[in-house]
């Protein structure tokens, strides 16, 4: 799976190796990023596709895209790229989400 490419510039440096960092969190690792006066976290090769997440700073954009990639794997479309690359990232079977 592609990952959108967003200015590096704009990104944020969030330090997915701390122990409270969870474990989807962990392996996925969205990218974080200054969007205008918000922040976004993204999963995905564009805003479309992707498994988006945004709020007024980094922890606020990262829960709402966690929240949104619950919603996306629950009920997967057969061609939605991004929840599949998720579910096998995340080590999930069929069982584990429907």
């Amino acid at each position: 799976m592609m990952q959108m490419n967003i200015d590096p510039e704009l990104v944020v440096d969030f330090d997915f190796t701390r122990p409270e960092v969870n474990r989807t969190l962990k392996n996925l690792q969205p990218v974080v990023y200054k969007d205008g006066d918000q922040y976004s976290c993204l999963l995905g090769p564009d805003l479309e596709q992707g498994i988006l997440g945004t709020g007024a700073t980094p922890d606020a954009a990262i829960m709402q895209w966690e929240v949104n990639l619950q919603k996306r794997i629950q009920d997967p479309d057969e061609n939605d790229e991004v929840a599949e690359f998720v579910i096998d990232s995340l080590g999930m079977t069929k069982d584990d989400v429907w």
